[in-house]
């Protein structure tokens, strides 16, 4: 027996797991070291256990030996101990039986088990180059943790892909050979099914026993032998075409004839095969009006065409790479921006980044949100401009366009328009039905028939309404 063959599209589970926690430990090391740095206290603690040892003298800055530390220190009453790893140039003597050296270390005073060496995680200890290392270290941890789960997760979609191509492949296979067994029976059949005697071509007695045949029993398909149900007018079991409209039955749905018809008066297929078949009213010839106002009413179905499905998938990856760099931005910009202007304090460039990408993040969130709501149609009620102030005590005004529109479940939506960027306010009237596409942030008119122009639901150019394509992105309009 072959042994089975490991998939190498999937990635080994310890392997993963290593690289998970790798990616995690490194994250919560950043983080933790930026969190004490701007929330952490200070506070003269004890080092009871260090070692030094050299790796490579030649190395560069604060690389050429790795220390450990172990040490405690005291908050409310209770002790808390920390342990530490990493990379320096510092040789201190090591602590022999009973030795101990103190240090500055720093803690969360609401949470004092995470803490660390001042040395370690003081902006003004650290230097610039391990301060923008911590900054930009989780971002680059999530993004390979990304990558990671996105690669394991397209080794399992390649694997059941083949599953399927498997079971598709296998019931082909039994597709093509029903026509193989079927033509085995018919030989079959023409052998008598009592003594095997084989019987000449139309009989329908056989010559040795006197049985009857198969094939001139109209109960008994003439193809398989199968019982026929009645007034069948085809084989349950192989599919062939039965002779029951011999005895006054219609050949296509079984219906019963009566005497003297040309046709079915159940399917209207005709008696004797000669007979032309009646001309259906979708058959006859009919007046095909050229492309004009008439095929304009009603909404389109173009929203499920391939190549809008495929503009939005486009459009969506933009805007979610839009939101990413909306939150990093801020989160690395004003760090670097502390860093470089002395009036400008490092911890308070962390902590304006750290919130504005907070902002960022949130409103990006329910944008997208907002896109995965269903599509809904509704129906123009109202519209009305309104002059307003720029500020309460400035003399500049503008002009604000609002569309109302009720929705069929009863819900008020409205778009608010500004001074010349008033398109849907023109374009819409009291009394037009619309439906807008969330994944869009469009709308669509279900009467255009009157119009001149249509937008386009992709980039919202206008266009004449005789193109079929936007002229600006070539996307197909919703007509």
């Amino acid at each position: 027996m072959a042994k089975k063959r490991k998939s190498k599209d999937k990635i080994p589970i310890p392997i993963l797991i290593i690289v998970y926690a790798a990616l995690l430990y490194t994250t919560y090391t950043s983080l933790s070291t930026l969190t004490l740095a701007i929330w952490g206290k200070s506070v003269l603690g004890t080092v009871d256990v260090y070692g030094s040892q050299l790796v490579e003298s030649g190395a560069e800055g604060n690389r050429s030996r790795v220390v450990t530390k172990g040490y405690w220190f005291m908050d409310g009453g209770k002790v808390y101990r920390g342990r530490v790893i990493y990379s320096s140039d510092e040789a201190w003597p090591s602590l022999k039986g009973g030795e101990t050296r103190s240090e500055s270390i720093r803690y969360l005073s609401f949470f004092p088990y995470i803490n660390k060496p001042a040395m370690l995680s003081d902006f003004g200890r650290m230097g610039e180059g391990v301060i923008i290392y911590h900054i930009l270290s989780p971002f680059g941890c999530v993004f390979l943790l990304w990558i990671v789960i996105r690669a394991n997760r397209d080794g399992k979609k390649k694997k059941n892909n083949k599953k399927k191509a498997a079971r598709k492949h296998i019931a082909e296979s039994a597709t093509h050979r029903v026509p193989q067994i079927i033509k085995t029976r018919s030989e079959m059949d023409m052998f008598c099914h009592n003594c095997g005697n084989k019987l000449p071509e139309g009989a329908a007695f056989c010559s040795n026993c006197g049985t009857k045949a198969q094939g001139s029993d109209p109960d008994v398909c003439s193809s398989c032998g199968e019982k026929l149900a009645k007034g069948a007018a085809f084989c349950a079991s192989c599919g062939a075409r039965t002779q029951v409209s011999a005895s006054g039955l219609c050949t296509a749905c079984g219906a019963e004839l009566p005497d003297g018809t040309e046709f079915c008066i159940n399917c209207g297929t005709p008696v004797d095969p000669k007979t032309p078949k009646p001309i259906q009213p979708g058959q006859a010839a009919t007046f095909v009006p050229e492309q004009g106002r008439t095929g304009l009413v009603g909404f389109s179905d173009m929203y499920n065409h391939p190549e809008i499905q495929a503009a939005m998938q486009k459009n969506k990856k933009f805007g979610i790479g839009c939101m990413w760099l909306l939150v990093f931005v801020p989160l690395i910009g004003f760090p670097i921006a502390g860093l470089l202007m002395d009036d400008f304090p490092f911890g308070e460039s962390v902590v304006v980044g750290v919130f504005i990408s907070i902002v960022m993040l949130i409103f990006s969130l329910l944008s997208l949100r907002r896109s995965k709501q269903p599509i809904w149609e509704g129906v123009v009620v109202n519209k009305y401009s309104k002059e307003k102030h720029e500020h309460r005590d400035s003399t500049e005004t503008y002009t604000e366009f609002t569309t109302v529109i009720t929705t069929d479940a009863g819900k008020k939506k409205t778009i608010v328009e500004k001074n010349s960027r008033r398109h849907m306010y023109d374009y819409l009237s009291v009394g037009d039905r619309v439906r807008f596409y969330p994944k869009l942030g469009t709308y669509e008119k279900y009467d255009k028939s009157r119009d001149r122009i249509i937008y386009c639901n992709i980039c919202s150019m206008m266009n004449p309404i005789q193109n079929d394509r936007c002229k600006r992105c070539n996307n197909l309009l919703f007509k």
